[in-house]
């Protein structure tokens, strides 16, 4: 049987990629609640992290790490992005799920080779390999559920991480 991997960007506009190893991807997003109160947004990840392990068959998450910046956040949202991916992890631990989260740099280096400087530029840069991987995601946040996606199933097969490496992959030039 096949395994099925999920990607996720995590925040009220959440981007998902999964799909089975070797497969091109699903994209989709999911809205949990522009402006609702943070626990019914909570609720709202629970309920895809439910969907999509029971409805879809998903047997690991990778989750994008939310970004901190104490310049530019609040307390109450780093509590909603940290609150979000908690719950989808203790969801996956309920269901015994393997669910990692990751790190943007080490997303990038995986994803596009070398870590990427400035919000625009890593965008564009993950978008562009989708794109060249024949992947098709409709907004930045699939994409880079798309690029969690492909970090996840290198975790999960050492034969996708050797097919699917930048150093052995002729996709990546």
């Amino acid at each position: 049987m096949a395994q099925v991997i999920c990607g996720l960007d995590i925040a009220t506009a959440t981007g998902v990629c999964l799909g089975e190893l070797g497969q091109t991807p699903e994209f989709f997003s999911r809205d949990l609640g522009k402006g609702k109160p943070h626990p019914v947004r909570f609720a709202n990840v629970m309920r895809l992290a439910h969907e999509l392990i029971k409805d879809r068959g998903v047997q690991a998450i990778g989750i994008e790490a939310p970004i901190i910046n104490p310049k530019r956040d609040k307390k109450s949202t780093n509590w909603l992005l940290m609150g979000l991916v908690a719950n989808v992890q203790g969801w996956a631990e309920l269901q015994g799920i393997k669910c990692e989260v990751f790190e943007v740099g080490t997303i990038d280096k995986h994803f596009l080779g070398a870590r990427q400087i400035g919000r625009a530029n890593r965008k564009a840069a993950i978008q562009g390999r989708c794109r060249m991987l024949g992947w098709n995601p409709q907004t930045e946040d699939e994409a880079d559920a798309g690029a969690v996606w492909d970090i996840m199933c290198s975790r999960m097969s050492p034969s996708y991480a050797a097919q699917s490496g930048l150093l052995l992959s002729r996709r990546a030039g």
